[in-house]
């Protein structure tokens, strides 16, 4: 009978494995794998605070929410330029399922449409105005675009004042008060203060203690210092148009400025050296930092001896003006991108990642000030249970400064913005020129630019050189041009940021070529706009911004380049460097043999030299032929001269 036992046992486990292997194998087939890109600066391998053994903030992140989600499998990542190097990808339909990252390319991202709108999700949800109270309006709103969000705030960080209180009281000096609803303190007291702070201890006329240092060129410093004047930002919602050029903009620079040059109390660039060297060495008495900055102030170094030798605290932004008082909110957020083939799990991971208990994990293993209004309270408890000195320490001033933290300004074309603010806070801030005339004079500039740019690129035809030419900018923020010029030669005026990374920005003037060909012109001058200012010749396989592309190019102040990049969207590569003097005309020619591109380059037109020959890149048949330039600096036109342009076709 044993036999009969024999086969029912098998019969049985038969039975069982049709039964439950499809079920194993389809629960299997079902995994899936999220992949978050970092771009925020957060090492997914690396822990701010180091007090919890091995595991990682990311690790802790991934168990939680696999408690609701096991089937969800979390890939943190993160590179120097992820951005970037997630817009190539975007663009070419594919890219991570959720983006972090912070800033104006995070922001542009979310108001060209490269996110999935989360409206729509909460309204389905039933959670919109639950989601809305959540986080501080100033900082939420920068996450809006007409009408839809694009994505969920990471942290909230927030300036504040950082003082040496050993230095107030060996001065007599009260501390400012802690509490924003009780403090007082507007613009001329905090200048006083200031002064008096301000010490000359060797009467060699130069302060060795300063009363205030503060970094007073970024772009994300200075605003809400316009904002406490009651300035405001934008003409319209698509942010195409400033209004930076009223009164309470121009008072804030204006009252900066005086700080720094008649008062004398902010140290000049090269003593300033940002909040982690002229404040925490005790050569200045307020420093003007991030709640992000503070856990590097708590503790012990490794010898031992405390990170900061002196007694310190906090208190909030002096009341300006208008009444106001304002602050910095960071602009660190969480989206979903459009691409991904998991929008129900990447829905459910954004939620998380920007809800309480993200928000209090991020607290506890990077020191970061939770952007959910509900762990603000859990935040100060987490930061002194880090260390007993946080105890002493008036940690909620950054939490109560989300009231009036606003995130910076981005206008529609911000790296173009950015490059013309710039160089008004260096002229007004290092150089103590005028304030209302300069800085009207960049407002002015900055609106002429972003009207321009709104038109689109600039694409026309030109004739030189007994040729017929397409001039065309791409992806600049100022329109170029291409005139030829009376003694015979080409002149190209373009913008651009560069000719390098995943994508460029150039103007180029250029032909279609089919075939074999060999092309020659001489390069007159490039730009003298910035060191990097390059111009040459290109043969680039389509006129998108990531296409693959090998130039020759002259450089205002490193000398000739080659480079290429080898498919779209793939990072461009130095492939020769050689010396060379801007001014100094040179000849330079491409030749292209069916897959084979050579570069050569001559002083003579007789002697040539080969620099590169490549023969891995696939272009196609037809390419586009001529003469490249960018003037390193995206609000500002550079001149490049070429001449003797002949190209042969075989």
């Amino acid at each position: 009978m044993r036999w009969r036992y024999v086969l029912r046992l098998l019969i049985t486990t038969l039975l069982l494995w049709v039964i439950v292997l499809p079920g194993l194998v389809f629960a299997e087939s079902e995994r899936i794998t999220l992949e978050v890109a970092l771009g925020g600066g957060r090492d997914p391998n690396v822990n701010v605070i180091q007090d919890y053994g091995d595991i990682l903030w990311t690790e802790v992140l991934t168990q939680e929410f696999q408690k609701e989600y096991p089937y969800v499998d979390i890939v943190f990542r993160t590179t120097d330029e992820a951005l970037e190097q997630v817009t190539v990808q975007m663009i070419g339909g594919g890219g991570p399922d959720i983006i972090n990252g912070y800033g104006f390319r995070m922001i542009t991202l979310g108001r060209q449409g490269a996110f999935v709108d989360l409206t729509t999700l909460f309204e389905r949800e039933g959670i919109l105005e639950e989601i809305e109270q959540s986080y501080w309006p100033p900082q939420f709103e920068a996450m809006k675009h007409q009408g839809r969000i694009f994505a969920l705030p990471q942290f909230l960080g927030t300036m504040a004042l950082y003082y040496n209180a050993d230095m107030f009281n060996y001065m007599g000096i009260h501390p400012p008060e802690a509490q924003a609803y009780r403090s007082t303190m507007d613009w001329d007291e905090f200048a006083m203060l200031t002064k008096k702070l301000t010490q000359d201890l060797d009467g060699d006329g130069i302060p060795d203690i300063w009363g205030f240092t503060k970094l007073m060129t970024r772009r994300d410093h200075l605003h809400y210092w316009m904002k406490a004047a009651g300035s405001d930002f934008y003409g319209n919602e698509e942010k195409t148009i400033s209004t930076l050029d009223n009164p309470g903009a121009i008072e804030a620079l204006e009252y900066l400025q005086r700080l720094r040059w008649e008062y004398e109390v902010i140290p000049p660039p090269e003593v300033l050296r940002g909040i982690r060297g002229c404040w925490m060495d005790g050569r200045a008495a307020i420093a003007e930092g991030g709640s992000w900055t503070m856990e590097a102030f708590l503790g012990l170094k490794s010898d031992g001896t405390p990170k900061i030798p002196f007694e310190w605290n906090v208190f909030p932004m002096p009341l300006g003006p208008a009444g106001e008082r304002a602050t910095l909110a960071t602009t660190d957020a969480y989206a979903i991108n459009k691409n991904t083939q998991h929008l129900e799990e990447a829905y459910a991971l954004v939620k998380f990642l920007a809800g309480p208990v993200a928000n209090e994990i991020m607290a506890k293993y990077l020191a970061l000030q939770p952007a959910h209004r509900d762990v603000a309270p859990t935040y100060i408890d987490v930061m002194r249970e880090l260390n007993t000195q946080a105890y002493d320490v008036n940690i909620h001033v950054f939490t109560d400064a989300g009231a009036y933290a606003y995130p910076e300004v981005i206008y529609s074309e911000p790296v173009a913005a950015h490059s013309i603010l710039y160089d008004a806070y260096v002229r007004i801030l290092d150089q103590n020129r005028p304030v209302g005339p300069t800085w009207k004079e960049a407002i002015e500039r900055l609106n002429r630019v972003l009207a321009s740019t709104a038109q689109g690129p600039v694409v026309k035809t030109i004739e030189w050189a007994d040729q017929s030419w397409i001039y065309r900018d791409i992806n600049t923020s100022v329109a170029g041009d291409a005139v030829a010029q009376k003694d015979g030669s080409l002149l190209i005026k373009a913008a651009g940021a560069n000719i390098w990374g995943f994508q460029d920005g150039f103007g180029f003037a250029y032909q279609e070529i089919e075939g074999d060909f060999e092309a020659t012109v001489r390069l007159m001058s490039v730009p003298d706009t910035d060191v990097l200012a390059k111009s040459g010749i290109m043969i680039r396989a389509t006129a998108d911004a990531i296409a693959p592309n090998i130039a020759i190019l002259g450089t205002h102040m490193n000398g000739i380049t080659v480079q290429e990049r080898i498919a779209p969207g793939e990072p461009t590569a130095q492939v020769l460097s050689t010396p060379w003097t801007n001014d100094k005309p040179v000849y330079f020619k491409l030749v292209r043999r069916g897959d084979t591109i050579v570069g050569q380059m001559s002083t003579d037109k007789e002697l040539w030299t080969t620099l590169v020959t490549i023969d891995y890149i696939d272009f196609p048949d037809k390419v586009l032929v001529g003469l490249a330039s960018t003037s390193h600096r995206a609000a500002t036109i550079g001149l490049a001269t070429f001449s003797e342009w002949e190209i042969v076709m075989e």
